[in-house]
């Protein structure tokens, strides 16, 4: 049998696929990276939203053994609008820079560009830094992007990104050995 996966992310194709098998992997990656990942999505016998991370090479795919590594892009310099966090998939824990840019627009429509993060939730934060934090960003093009490819959508990475568009926006990096390692307890 063969199915594919919608852009809305669901299994679509004969209706009975979704149950006849005992595992559904989606391997991902970005056309100009070389890393891509690995996840469950339904695994009869194991774990789903487990994440690995592999790195093409002249020998083919190969297990990245410390995947944090690729997702921070600090060297020794410090810069304004970047925030490390920890992310959760599945049982492993992953250090994940995010980065941000804020800089004034020309446009009529200031532009908000999210690369790794949905759209709709920076701009619901966008939103709260205006109403409760007293940063008027509604003139400035917002740039956001989480490094190393990987998609974050659970709102453990809220505080990395309010930190990140702070710091870009203020243009003061945040202090050195200042990571935020929070995560939502449910």
């Amino acid at each position: 049998m063969v199915g594919h996966v919608t852009k809305d992310g669901t299994l679509a194709g004969p209706k009975v696929l979704e149950h006849a098998i005992d595992c559904s992997l989606l391997l991902e990656g970005e056309a100009d990276s070389r890393y891509r990942t690995l996840r469950s999505h339904k695994n009869r016998f194991g774990a789903v939203n487990e994440l690995g991370v592999f790195g093409m090479t002249e020998q083919g795919l190969r297990e990245v053994k410390n995947p944090s590594a690729i997702f921070l892009s600090r060297g020794d310099e410090i810069t304004s609008g970047s925030s490390v966090m920890v992310l959760w998939e599945g049982t492993r824990p992953l250090l994940v820079e995010i980065q941000a840019l804020v800089d004034h627009s020309m446009l009529a429509n200031p532009r908000r560009v999210a690369v790794g993060l949905e759209q709709n939730r920076l701009a619901l934060l966008l939103a709260v830094l205006h109403r409760h934090g007293g940063l008027q960003m509604a003139d400035q093009d917002v740039f956001v992007n989480v490094v190393g490819g990987v998609k974050v959508s659970e709102t453990s990475a809220d505080l990395a990104l309010l930190l990140a568009l702070i710091s870009s926006f203020r243009n003061r990096p945040l202090p050195q050995g200042f990571s935020d390692f929070w995560r939502s307890w449910d």
